[in-house]
Order: structure tokens, then sequence, then C-alpha cells
């Protein structure tokens, strides 16, 4: 509705519509989503700009403050952190370790997180998070065999970052 593109941001939603009709596409334009929030952590996200409009900048600032409930709010489901298993890994009884670079998305704030879900090549537990400046660091109670540059992935349930 209110999108832009184009030289200057001359095109506006219904030139894109025409555009896409020119071309055999179909387009369709949704409304804005509205942050109900608009506050995390006592950082109020009501700038001149957004005027409250869930964007990628809200949720990057949300998942840098660590309110993973926020975050959930904002993207209408848990957020979900992919990684690929590396050479690197180092498996200790119930806790892997993988360095940061192993991400594929933004991470949350550095802490401790729990009552999160696991997913591994078919594999799905729950576990426990901990995020500090070079590794994540995942807890659960077995963990299935590993190939090196598989897809891991954590899935946030709405828990907040506690200091680790």
């Amino acid at each position: 509705e209110n999108y832009r593109f184009g030289y200057k941001a001359a095109g506006d939603s219904s030139d894109l519509a025409h555009l896409c009709e020119e071309y055999g596409l179909a387009a369709y334009i949704v409304r804005p989503v509205m942050d109900k929030l608009q506050t995390c952590n006592g950082v109020s996200f009501t700038n001149g700009k957004e005027k409250g409009q869930v964007s990628s900048t809200r949720v990057r600032h949300a998942l840098a403050s660590g309110n993973m409930e926020y975050v959930s709010q904002l993207l209408g489901r848990s957020h979900r952190l992919f990684m690929t298993n590396t050479r690197g890994h180092v498996v200790m009884g119930s806790r892997l370790s993988l360095p940061t670079l192993c991400l594929m998305n933004q991470q949350p704030k550095e802490g401790s997180y729990n009552d999160c879900t696991l997913y591994v090549d078919g594999f799905v537990g729950d576990c426990n998070v901990v995020i500090d400046g070079t590794h994540i660091h995942i807890e659960t109670e077995s963990w299935p065999p590993l190939d090196d540059n598989c897809l891991i992935s954590v899935e946030f349930n709405g828990s907040v970052s506690r200091e680790s």
C-alpha cells in the first residue's frame, strides 16, 4: 500500500499492479502490518519513517534486545536461527558448540535461552541455547548423528534472554 520503487521512488503500488498486469503477473497489495506494542525494553519504535509498521529494522532491533516474545509478535511466528554444521563443531556430552560464523541469519542478543526447539535432519527435540561472542552452544538430551554441512536450526519459542 505504501510501497515505493524505481528512480527517485517514483513508482507506487498502483504502478506495480499495472506493470504486473502488463507482463502477465499477479500483484497483491496488502496493508502494512502494525506493531501494537511499539516499544521493546524501554526503546520506542515510533519514529517518523516507520509510523508503527512492522519492518525488518524493527525485527532486527528486537532480536538485538533478546526479547524473543516481542520478535514472535512482530513476525507472527517464532524466530528460527539457521546454521550449518562445520568441521569446527565440538560435541561434549549433551552440548554442541558451533562458531557463530556458521549462522545463516541474525542471532538474538548474547545470553541464555530456555525452552527452544531443535531441528536436525528430521530430528526434533527440546533444547536450551547459550549465545556468546564467538559461539552458539546448544544443549539437548541426545544428539542425532551430525553430518558435515548438515542444516541445524533452533526455534526460539518466545523466551527472553538471560545474561549468561
